[in-house]
């Protein structure tokens, strides 16, 4: 009897905890005070049958990242039933020419189109004007006016001066204004408001948001020739890094993909985390060189010598020593991190691999340290088998990584061998670390085209940064190449 209390105590003691933890779990920015950068992909979906993920049963995607079903956000705000922008009826406002611009600049006609006599003695019937605004000092913006002559030759042919290429209307913002705009919310992860209200704010320039999502677009439209060409360089390149994170577009879960090296990067968003994204990409399919990655089954379907991040090793190896204060696995991380220390050792004095006599002592007490910390794995295994009465238990996590390292010793120590080969894959995670950034900032892209533009630009911004150049200049440049040229690998 009073053990049945003590067991009944003992039982509601424990439902009060479950309930804990559970409403612990169940609180999100939706229903509590938590910040929307605490929920993670763990977000509820847009409806009771919807999942961020499709399942990719062809890849080895992983099950969890396909979501399961969630009830619908609760929101507080009530919907109005309106589209979403302005409403009818509402007095909308647009760039106006002013009187008197800072600058006038003449276009003028010096010869007739049809045949080719000579117009500079010939008065004007008229002059068409078109003003370009940019930012000039604090508090100020300044109006360049481009005025061109409209003349009538003897011969009836109406001649206009040509204006500059892409001073296409009566009233725009110039180019400056245009990258200063692209580079705000691009590269400094400003939304489409707050570069707005930069701009009136320090030059009483009035860009609304949508006339800087515009010139997102634009900026997006003149790079594509751009991404070619990044793609075409990394296609080339002896060793490269991949990794993909989580990114949210549309509500739900998409991926972005990185490919890169030294010199370029590539940002790929995909609804996929696997290879059918990786094929999308094109770059994988065709690649012959050196892939660093982290271990992700749909990176070994491709024809590419494989390198995995020992970052990610360390880090699981460590997981094990805290949880289990497994010695082995700390001596592990010390031999790893005392390999890449010769290997840079030697590489500073020109040398090209670690010599022959140490590689092959490192590698036989890797073996040993693997052997000896899978057998007492094994043996923990088979004891809580036994205690529990089961013909089989769960491997453990520290017996499958080690089980990994074993079977994958060439991809993980391959670095000792060829110094080009680097001992991580630290670089794709740096490149790929703006775009957390980004979602930290904004939580989001409310479009899938958003986020494809993200990409383009921040593949350009990316790759013109390692090559040393000036990132406004290039955006400048980006914002002007009406013609698609190519601005990267020209030169």
């Amino acid at each position: 009897m009073k053990e049945n209390t003590q067991l009944r105590i003992k039982v509601a003691c424990l439902e009060q905890r479950c309930r804990e933890l559970e409403e612990r779990v169940g609180k999100n920015s939706q229903n509590s005070s938590k910040p929307p950068s605490s929920d993670g992909y763990q977000k509820p979906c847009k409806s009771s049958d919807s999942t961020d993920h499709p399942t990719d049963t062809d890849d080895g995607a992983d099950p969890d990242a396909s979501k399961s079903d969630k009830p619908n956000p609760k929101s507080l705000r009530q919907s109005s039933g309106n589209k979403a922008g302005g409403q009818k009826g509402h007095q909308g406002t647009c760039l106006k020419q002013i009187d008197n611009p800072d600058y006038i600049e003449l276009l003028q006609v010096e010869e007739c189109h049809q045949c080719q006599v000579c117009l500079l003695d010939i008065e004007p019937v008229k002059h068409i004007e078109r003003q370009v605004f940019e930012p000039g000092k604090l508090g100020e913006f300044e109006v360049t006016a481009y005025r061109a002559e409209v003349k009538i030759c003897t011969c009836g042919c109406k001649n206009q001066a040509e204006f500059p290429e892409g001073v296409t209307a009566a009233v725009q913002y110039g180019p400056a204004t245009q990258a200063v705009a692209v580079y705000l919310n691009q590269y400094d992860f400003l939304p489409f408001k707050r570069v707005s209200e930069y701009f009136y704010t320090l030059y009483k320039m009035s860009v609304s948001a949508g006339t800087v999502a515009n010139f997102v677009v634009r900026a997006h439209e003149n790079l594509a020739s751009t991404e070619d060409v990044i793609r075409d360089a990394l296609l080339e390149s002896p060793v490269a890094g991949a990794d993909e994170t989580g990114m949210r577009a549309e509500g739900s879960l998409y991926w972005l993909h990185v490919m890169r090296d030294e010199q370029w990067t590539l940002y790929y968003l995909s609804e996929k985390r696997g290879r059918d994204a990786m094929d999308a990409m094109g770059i994988l399919l065709t690649f012959t060189g050196v892939l660093v990655h982290d271990h992700w089954k749909s990176y070994f379907s491709y024809a590419a010598v494989h390198v995995l991040c020992n970052a990610h090793h360390l880090r699981e190896l460590l997981g094990v020593v805290d949880r289990d204060d497994n010695q082995l696995a700390l001596r592990l991380m010390k031999l790893l991190r005392l390999s890449w220390h010769y290997c840079k050792g030697f590489k500073t004095i020109g040398m090209q691999q670690m010599p022959r006599i140490i590689r092959e002592r490192i590698e036989k007490v890797y073996d040993l340290l693997l052997q000896r910390a899978l057998t007492k794995e094994v043996a923990y295994m088979e004891k809580q088998r036994q205690e529990l009465g089961r013909k089989k238990v769960k491997n453990t996590k520290a017996y499958n990584l080690f089980k990994r390292l074993i079977e994958f010793k060439a991809e993980t120590l391959r670095f000792m061998s060829d110094f080009t080969i680097p001992f991580d894959n630290n670089g794709s995670e740096r490149d790929i670390r703006m775009a957390k950034l980004k979602q930290k900032i904004s939580g989001c892209f409310r479009s899938a085209d958003g986020g494809s533009m993200f990409a383009r630009i921040r593949s350009y911004l990316s790759s013109a940064k390692k090559q040393g150049k000036d990132i406004y200049q290039s955006l400048l440049r980006a914002v002007q190449n009406y013609s698609n040229m190519p601005l990267l690998g020209a030169e």
